[in-house]
């Protein structure tokens, strides 16, 4: 439940910060085999998917191979984990470590969420006989993690100021102002920044 809360209010800061403006950009629709190809929007369409017999994009990826017809009219496959990512209803999901992330605003710097589990391992103590018992006991922890994508690359990094201040490099005057933040700032204002950036550099595809 604390997890929830803290996701939801995560989202919520994210939304805030980085919320597209009125010439917020319109995606094609479709499936991107490579970053290159989604700044090109040279999409795979839904409909070139659906002999498949799959309805949406999570039942297309869902299978670890997919089939679908490419421009000269010739059946193809394709493995599932091997594509960049896809576009849905204007939602960018792209695919990082063997799954598709929701990009929360696209921008030359976009933000997404990562979330992930840990195994940790506790060895009871009886404090009353002074004794370890010969076994472990085990529980896993769930954790969110804020990253980036970068457009003018396609390089995807865990957010951080250090981050930041290496992607604003291009822009002396942003650079300087958040560099001029003290540490704690600095972790504030991150998306607030991010989405100056943004304002400044939008993106063009």
């Amino acid at each position: 439940m604390r997890l929830l809360i803290k996701l939801a209010f995560l989202l919520l800061f994210v939304n805030i910060y980085t919320q597209p403006d009125s010439s917020s950009i319109v995606l094609k629709s479709g499936v991107y085999f490579t970053f290159k190809d989604f700044l090109l929007q040279k999409a795979i369409s839904k409909e070139n998917i659906e002999m498949t017999n799959n309805k949406t994009f999570s039942e297309i990826f869902n299978q670890k191979t997919f089939y679908y017809l490419d421009s000269t009219g010739f059946v193809r496959s394709q493995e599932t984990n091997k594509i960049w990512g896809y576009v849905d209803n204007n939602s960018l999901f792209i695919n990082y470590n063997g799954k598709f992330h929701r990009i929360l605003h696209i921008g030359t710097i976009s933000t997404f969420i990562i979330m992930y589990k840990t195994q940790n391992y506790i060895t009871p103590y009886d404090y009353y006989y002074d004794f370890y018992y010969p076994y472990n006991r085990t529980y896993e922890t769930t954790h969110v993690l804020n990253m980036v994508l970068d457009f003018k690359t396609g390089n995807i990094y865990t957010l951080s100021p250090e981050i930041l201040l290496s992607l604003f490099a291009d822009d002396k005057e942003i650079f300087n102002e958040y560099n001029s933040l003290k540490k704690r700032k600095k972790k504030q204002l991150m998306f607030l920044y991010i989405r100056k950036y943004n304002e400044k550099h939008p993106l063009k595809l």
